[in-house]
């Protein structure tokens, strides 16, 4: 796997709880994002923003409910598209993320609780 621009900025990734960053990189985000880049047919310069905008969601930069018009605006598509990005960035991205970190901290605790 390819560090994107979550690994990349690794300030800020060193910065997130070692559970969260075992859950992003074992989420396999990079290829969903390049499904969705190649599904959409996004030019090479709006997949770089919209990679850049799951960055900045990931580390709060952007609030959830923002995506869309994000999108929107700095892809400059139409707002029908940039739902469907927003829909799928949520369930091959966000979700797998989500599901990683609570199998993770499970883990920990049933480690935890067998110590």
């Amino acid at each position: 796997m390819t560090a994107t621009s979550i690994e990349r900025n690794t300030e800020k990734f060193a910065s997130l709880p070692l559970d969260y960053q075992e859950a992003i990189k074992t989420s396999d985000y990079d290829e969903a994002l390049n499904l969705i880049t190649k599904e959409h047919k996004l030019h090479i310069d709006q997949s770089a923003t919209l990679e850049s905008l799951l960055a900045k969601l990931i580390f709060g930069e952007i609030e959830s409910g923002n995506m869309i018009s994000e999108i929107e605006t700095n892809l400059h598509i139409g707002n029908a598209e940039s739902v469907k990005i927003t829909l799928e960035l949520n369930e091959l991205i966000i979700k797998p993320i989500k599901e990683n970190l609570k199998n993770i901290q499970t883990k920990t605790h049933t480690k935890e609780d067998g110590e």
